[in-house]
């Protein structure tokens, strides 16, 4: 125990320092300007066209338009279509099986947990690993979603509205990616931006190590999913994303040990939550019902990610999470409003998420399967 509290206090205090060394450094070029533009204006797009459509959850459809984003028009496309390949296959899944097994929960729950442990387990060593995890995040929502909404109708609607939202960030995204294409052929300019949400992994990925994740996975997801259905927590869905993201490691960590990476994952998932939330439950009663005013501070936050995500003193990951939560928590569901309710349920599910599945991760140290690939903290 006094170990892991040491390496997760080192681990803090790393991500800390690396986070000052990124805002230090703040050096702006071509190259991380244009991303974090082309991230900003997909994501104001995707707000306009979800209010536009009257869609249920816009924040959804503003994090895919995020979320989507890569370096170049031709990864953004590719990415696209595996999140729209993956939602669409979820939703359908979650339509079918919810409202059959949404009032068993002796059922319900261990379904939640293969879901998600089989979702780990293929994303951490398949090229469309990406369409694995949204896959299973809405298989996941959508089931969940049917124990409540006690009817297959209203659950089809919900799996609909989840993939249209998924669709209109997209395409949000595509657009505004294919814009910067061609306005890039016509002039010259450098390489492509650094992307360390891109990087894929490979077929050969240790098996241990993936059995281990996928277990540590399916546990939290099923710790996770009793306690909402008991209790009816908050922030289920962001709580379940949480312990998927985190899971979903470098081919390079699995080929050595999961034990450091994972824990840095979750500190700077945190650490990026965390900052995100503060900022944003901070601006909402000054910004009221402005949309002009949201729309501008939505726009400063994600070019803020942006840069810190492609900067290079270590700290990439906590602008991207930063990125994420401050589009979750600020961005409002049907209207820009001042009323901090939803951003809070939403950022106590991500906290949550972490919490639980550092639990498990530390239940699970001793396990011969951890000792293995090196997954204890």
């Amino acid at each position: 125990m006094a170990d892991s509290l040491n390496t997760l206090a080192q681990i803090v205090r790393e991500a800390s320092f690396a986070l000052g060394r990124e805002l230090a450094a703040w050096k702006p070029s071509t190259e991380r300007a244009s991303f974090a533009t082309q991230a900003m204006l997909s994501v104001a797009l995707a707000v306009a066209f979800a209010y536009a459509l009257h869609l249920s959850n816009t924040w959804w459809a503003a994090i895919s338009g995020f979320a989507v984003m890569q370096s170049s028009f031709a990864a953004s496309a590719r990415r696209g279509l595996l999140r729209i390949l993956g939602t669409v296959v979820g939703a359908a899944l979650g339509a079918v099986a919810g409202p059959a097994i949404g009032n068993l929960p002796w059922v319900f729950v261990p379904a939640m947990g293969v879901i998600g442990g089989v979702a780990v387990y293929q994303a951490l060593a398949s090229e469309a690993g990406y369409a694995w995890v949204l896959g299973a995040a809405t298989a996941l929502m959508v089931t969940f979603e049917a124990h409540t909404l006690g009817s297959a109708s209203a659950t089809a609607s919900f799996a609909m509205l989840r993939v249209a939202e998924v669709v209109v960030g997209t395409l949000a995204c595509v657009i505004v990616s294919g814009a910067f294409y061609v306005a890039g052929r016509y002039r010259r300019g450098g390489g492509p931006v650094s992307n360390a949400a891109s990087a894929l992994l490979t077929p050969d990925a240790n098996i241990a190590a993936r059995k281990l994740l996928a277990w540590q996975g399916a546990a939290s997801i099923v710790i996770l999913a009793a306690l909402t259905y008991i209790l009816k927590l908050p922030g289920f869905a962001q709580a379940m994303v949480t312990a998927i993201a985190v899971l979903i490691l470098p081919a390079a960590s699995l080929a050595t040990n999961t034990r450091r990476p994972v824990a840095e994952r979750m500190v700077q998932r945190f650490a990026g939550c965390l900052l995100a939330g503060l900022i944003s439950i901070a601006l909402l009663p000054l910004l009221g019902d402005h949309a002009w005013l949201c729309m501008l501070a939505l726009s400063l936050g994600v070019w803020f990610g942006c840069h810190v995500q492609t900067g290079k003193e270590g700290a990439s990951y906590v602008g991207r999470q930063f990125t994420i939560a401050f589009i979750m928590v600020f961005v409002q569901d049907h209207h820009w409003s001042a009323d901090p309710v939803p951003a809070l349920m939403r950022l106590s599910g991500i906290l949550t998420g972490i919490v639980v599945l550092a639990v498990v991760i530390l239940a699970m140290s001793r396990l011969p399967l951890a000792r293995q690939s090196g997954g204890a903290l």
